[in-house]
């Protein structure tokens, strides 16, 4: 009898061991799925990349779940869709970079026991779009530059820092896919009805 004693309690600390696991946050997806595409009244969407990111301090794009600068470039080929007509759209990414700047912390006896904001990091994008028209000899140029930052404390985990950089990249996303529509609608017959 006491010998079962001895297994039921075994049985009952190895399962609520068991029951006792961790489960890791995950971090937000970065993704381009979420904009609603523009009918573009074109016949071919080019997309250049000349934005060489380093992979030293500052810069921490590299850590992020989608390169920065394959964000943009999804996010163009979903969004921009080429939808007839005679034109060119160039879609140039002069700038697609996640960076890690160390914030001043206060010093003092106040300060001593608080979890105070460490560093930032902050998204930024630098496009330019292109259309060229051969037939009627249009042309137009929009410069686009997003940014957005996120804060970080300092017993952020590296969990916490990724899900800063997936903001960051998401929140810069979305301002330059507003700034886009905004420019795009006041040129003339460069987005279909």
């Amino acid at each position: 009898m006491k010998i079962w004693r001895y297994i039921a309690i075994v049985l009952m600390v190895l399962s609520g061991l068991g029951a006792c696991q961790t489960i890791q946050p995950v971090p937000p997806m970065t993704t381009a799925d979420k904009f609603i595409p523009l009918a573009m009244n074109v016949r071919r969407l080019e997309i250049i990349d000349n934005w060489q990111m380093p992979v030293e301090p500052p810069y921490i794009g590299h850590r992020a779940q989608i390169l920065p600068s394959n964000l943009l470039v999804k996010w163009a080929s979903e969004v921009l869709q080429p939808a007839g007509g005679s034109g060119e759209l160039v879609f140039d990414i002069s700038r697609a970079s996640v960076t890690k700047i160390a914030l001043p912390l206060e010093v003092g006896i106040k300060t001593l026991l608080t979890d105070q904001q460490e560093s930032k990091i902050k998204a930024e994008f630098d496009v330019k779009i292109m259309w060229l028209q051969p037939v009627g000899g249009g042309q137009a140029l929009v410069q686009l530059k997003a940014d957005h930052s996120v804060t970080i404390p300092e017993s952020a985990s590296s969990n916490d820092l990724q899900n800063a950089i997936q903001t960051a990249l998401m929140g810069a996303l979305a301002s330059l896919d507003r700034q886009a529509r905004v420019e795009l609608v006041q040129i003339n017959n460069i987005i279909l009805p």
